[in-house]
Order: structure tokens, then C-alpha cells, then sequence
């Protein structure tokens, strides 16, 4: 039986570990070709190389998605091994960091707008293209940040919100086009790099506290992020654009 995304190519931004690695192996899986990007270029080959040996088609390349050229550059690479089709893209890459309004620098809070935000924009725009030609979906992740405050974390609040508002926005301006456009806001997911850098900041009494607003009883795993997405980008989800589906054991709810 073929699988869900046999004959697609999919392109996962922050594709070398976490969340993005976990889609690329649902969707490799399931039969897509991938392009994984990531800003950590050694991380991205290792990445690729794990696909390989899981029988996954995949190839790597580095590249900040806040920067204008590196991304245009890319998408000239990925156009060139893809032969101009691409079908599904997942804007995964993102970064964060704790501080107040008062404590954040202007340098930190732009370059966090910039690659969750913008980085969203140029990775959409430079993809459009090749989505046009056959349709196809776009998933961002956004998270539960952009629908309510987290302390400490002004920046990634905003940017988040952001990447929800454009991902409606999107969806309405490319229906016509046959391109759905989805994001996916994810609770606390164990095992991603940021949770690891909040579990280093935080006590074992603060981690039960968090704990404890999830009505699941526990934090995610990027493979339930990863089939989220998966259903976004298949034909499973054919009637689905301008949604934000939050994936969070409850936490929202409360």
C-alpha cells in the first residue's frame, strides 16, 4: 500500500532534531522525498544520515531561515533536486529565550521575531512557487505561547501569535490556488531542546508545578507533534486551511 505522502516532497525547516526530525521520519514513512534545513549544518548531514539508513530519500542543507539570501539560495538548491515540485513545506524552525520585557535586549527580541516570524514569511514566499504548480500544504508551528502568556518570554509570546495570524492570513490569499495552510500549537514537548534548556532553569518543584496544569498528567512527545502534522499535510486533511490546532494534554482547556 502506498503511503500517505508517497510521491511528495516535503521541505522541515529546523529538520535536524525535535520536532522536525520526528516529521521527517512520519513523512518519510509514508513515502515523501525531504529536504531538511536547519541552521546547524553538521546537525542537518546527521539528520539525513539517520533517514538514510531508515530507507528514507532525504538531503540536508544549512541555512538561517531569517536571512533573505541564504533562504532564496536554498530554495534555488531544493527547486533543483525536487525538479521544481514541492508539495508539502513545514516552517518548524524556531528559537526562544527567557527574559522580561525589561530584561530582554532589542537584539535578542528582533532576532527571535525574525527567525519564528519572518522566518515563516521567507520560507513560505520563496515556496509558493512550486506549491502553485501541483497545490499542496504548508504547516507552521506555532505553539499554546500565541494563544495565552507564558511568563518570561515576551518575544516567542508575540512571534508565535504572529505566525498564527499569518497562517489564517495565508490560507484565505492561496485557497484558490489548491494550497492549504495549517499550523499546529504544541504544549510542552519532552525531549526538544527547549525543554531541556527549562529543565536546567528549573527546580523539581517548579517542573511538578507545570506538570500539574496538564490535565494529560504529562508533557508531549515530538512523534505526537509529528503526526499532527502529518495529517495536515495529507490528503487526510483535504477540507482543512486556516486552522490552529492546539496539541497541548488539556493545558488550555483549564
Amino acid at each position: 500500500m502506498a503511503g500517505r505522502l508517497a510521491g511528495r516532497n516535503a521541505i522541515i525547516t529546523g529538520g535536524g532534531s525535535g520536532i522536525g526530525l520526528s516529521t521527517a521520519h512520519s513523512f518519510g514513512r509514508e513515502g515523501a522525498r525531504l529536504a531538511i534545513l536547519d541552521l546547524d549544518g553538521e546537525r542537518a548531514v546527521a539528520a539525513a544520515g539517520e533517514l538514510h539508513r531508515n530507507g528514507i530519500e532525504a538531503f540536508a542543507l544549512a541555512v538561517d531561515v531569517a536571512d533573505e539570501a541564504g533562504v532564496t539560495a536554498a530554495f534555488r538548491e531544493i527547486d533543483a533536486r525536487f525538479g521544481g515540485s514541492v508539495q508539502v513545506l513545514v516552517n518548524n524552525a524556531g528559537i526562544a529565550e527567557f527574559a522580561s520585557v525589561e530584561e530582554s535586549s532589542l537584539e535578542s527580541f528582533q532576532r527571535i521575531m525574525a527567525v519564528n516570524l519572518t522566518g515563516t514569511f521567507l520560507c513560505s514566499k520563496a515556496a509558493l512557487p512550486a506549491l502553485r504548480k501541483s497545490g499542496g500544504s504548508i504547516v507552521n508551528i506555532a505553539s499554546i505561547a500565541g494563544i495565552i502568556g507564558i511568563p518570561g518570554m515576551p518575544a516567542y509570546c508575540a512571534s508565535k501569535a504572529a505566525v498564527i495570524g499569518l497562517t489564517r492570513q495565508m490560507a484565505v490569499d492561496y485557497a484558490g490556488s489548491g494550497i492549504r495552510v495549517n499550523c499546529v500549537n504544541p504544549g510542552r514537548i519532552a525531549g526538544t531542546e527547549l525543554d531541556r534548556w527549562i529543565i536546567e532553569q528549573d527546580s523539581e518543584e517548579a517542573t511538578r508545578a507545570k506538570l500539574a496544569k496538564y490535565p494529560l498528567g504529562r508533557f508531549g512527545t515530538p512523534e505526537e507533534i509529528a503526526e499532527a502534522v502529518l495529517f495536515l499535510a495529507s490528503g487526510e486533511s483535504a477540507f482543512v486551511t486556516g486552522t490552529a490546532l492546539t496539541i497541548d494534554g488539556g493545558m488550555t482547556a483549564l
